[in-house]
């Protein structure tokens, strides 16, 4: 296989509109964004400008402060379209004859011949690791009645979610949103889900009437809408006494996350039993 061929702007962006026919692409608005966007600029000779910062704000949209030193949205995307690469390649793309990849450790691609006279004799040797990591983006609660101390209280369960998730090193977790995005999220939950590329989404609300208050937290495939796992909680107080059952409420939804990482690995709980 010839690594790091030479082919015309109009071969590669062919290769590209294949890809994005690809099922992981036409289902990920992110992930086609990401390929385009590293491909044009590669192409037109712009790779210096292939940088996390400008993928985030480019490709991931956003906002113009974000660090990449405290935010690993871009490697997660990454990864995720190292591996929709790999897919494509030991399937429908079996015989193309470009081959694009991304090598680890940068988000430079390259472009190769693949020799199609012996598809897959070397393609395995560059293509990079076929483990997924499922993305589970956690939305912002929706607060149905505004009401004092509430605020509060979806901040504390928004972090529990992503703490008792990320305990599973197996799932990739992303919950902090640019203004636009939470737009998005208000707007359509599943196709802003699909914007930022998850597979699953944590979504829900919170209800409070005068002595009466209710979560509801749900788990969605965002390809699908179905909803895997659902849970609430529904509790009649006094007015003052909200700020002291918060404890109450965040550690009921603790095992949520448990529960999340159950319906997402089904096969593995089934070897565990």
């Amino acid at each position: 296989m010839k690594v790091s061929a030479v082919f015309s702007i109009e071969e590669i962006n062919l290769q590209v509109r294949r890809i994005l026919t690809y099922t992981l692409f036409r289902n990920s608005p992110v992930l086609s964004r990401f390929l385009e966007f590293i491909v044009s600029e590669t192409v037109h000779k712009n790779e210096l400008h292939i940088k996390e910062y400008a993928i985030a704000i480019h490709v991931l949209y956003r906002s113009r402060d974000f660090n990449p030193n405290g935010d690993s949205i871009v490697r997660i995307h990454a990864g995720r379209l190292r591996r929709a690469l790999t897919d494509y390649y030991l399937t429908e793309g079996m015989y193309d004859p470009i081959i694009i990849r991304i090598p680890k450790g940068c988000y430079v691609p390259e472009f190769m011949d693949s020799g199609t006279a012996n598809p897959m004799g070397d393609r395995l040797n560059v293509l990079p690791e076929q483990d997924h990591k499922p993305l589970v983006a956690i939305f912002p609660l929706r607060v149905a009645t505004p009401a004092e101390h509430l605020d509060e209280l979806v901040g504390l369960l928004e972090g529990q979610l992503s703490e008792q998730l990320l305990r599973f090193h197996d799932v990739a977790v992303i919950g902090y949103y640019s203004t636009e995005m939470k737009a998005k999220i208000k707007e359509n939950i599943l196709e802003a889900g699909k914007s930022t590329g998850a597979d699953y989404v944590i979504t829900g609300s919170i209800t409070y009437m005068g002595q009466h208050i209710r979560v509801l937290i749900n788990l969605l495939v965002t390809a699908t809408g179905e909803v895997l796992l659902c849970k609430s909680f529904d509790r009649n107080i006094l007015a003052p006494d909200l700020c002291d059952i918060q404890d109450d409420i965040v550690q009921n939804f603790i095992g949520f996350a448990d529960g999340c990482h159950r319906f997402i690995f089904p096969e593995r709980q089934k070897h565990a039993s």
